[in-house]
Formats: C-alpha cells, structure tokens, sequence
C-alpha cells in the first residue's frame, strides 16, 4: 500500500525568511511608534522656561549660595539653583540649566559664609556668617517673587537692608 503524500496548496503568502523580517520589522516600528506617543515619554511634560540672573546685596554681588524658586501652584514643581562668585546664577528643577515650569513663584535666597578655622575649641559652635539678612532665607518672609515665561528669563534679585 502506499502512503499518498499530498502537496500544501500553493499560496502566495510564504513562509520565506525574507518575508520574516518584513513582518518583524513593521510590527517593530509599529511598537516604536506607539512607545514614542505614550504620555509621559519623549518632550512632552509642562512648558519650561530657562531662568538665569544675578543676585546682589546692598549693589555688591553675592559671591555664594542657593536660590529656590518655590511654586505658587500646588500641582507646580519647585527649582533652585546654586549662586556663583559674581552672583549669577541659574536654575534647575531635575537637570542642570532646564529651568523651572512655566508659572509664578516666590523665591528664597540663602548664602552663608563658609566656617572659620579656630585655634581653640569654643563652648559654643559659631554661628555661620550670613551674607544676606535672614528673612530672605524663607520664601514666606523674602518678599521676592518671580513669573516664568516660556523662552529664556533674565530675572536679578538686588537685595538690600
């Protein structure tokens, strides 16, 4: 008896390893296309602003420091930025030089003097020589505020007495 061996149907759909590839390779971009879109991912995000400036005390530049741009809006996020020897300087709110979400913010500035070496051991630890009077170290009691405009913003706080 023989074993009848039947042939497939001819089909212009073939199994080809070229034809694979294709299919792997559309389906591919089709992922990237999708991953590309989600939210969340790529540019999108909040509209940001770049925002650099000097800051002064009594028309003499603030040789060091912190500035934090603290966010009006409850969903916002704040930035701060660290303060150079002429006073400039910039902000960030996760990587160096983005700047800060579009939106208004109050502003605190803090800048110390760094500790001086003593020859001997005091009772009590000095306190650390401040370069701007205190009040502006809380954004509540600065009375500084700031608006950030989408584009670069040049905004310098001239402190005084």
């Amino acid at each position: 008896m023989s074993n009848p061996v039947s042939n497939p149907p001819s089909s212009s759909f073939s199994s080809s390893p070229r034809r694979a590839r294709g299919a792997f390779a559309v389906a591919a971009v089709a992922v990237l296309a999708l991953v590309a879109g989600a939210p969340g991912c790529g540019e999108s995000g909040p509209p940001m602003g770049r925002v650099s400036g000097k800051v002064t005390y009594n028309g003499q530049p603030v040789p060091k420091g912190t500035i934090s741009f603290q966010s009006a809006s409850p969903e916002g996020r704040n930035a701060t930025g660290e303060i150079g020897p002429d006073g400039s300087y910039t902000i960030q709110t996760e990587t160096p030089g983005d700047g800060a979400i579009v939106g208004d913010y109050k502003v605190a500035i803090t800048a110390l003097e760094d500790n001086v070496v003593l020859d001997y051991i005091p009772k009590k630890k000095p306190e650390p020589k401040r370069l701007v009077p205190e009040k502006y170290e809380n954004p509540a009691t600065s009375g500084l505020t700031a608006k950030v405009e989408s584009g670069s913003n040049a905004i310098d706080f001239p402190l005084a007495d």
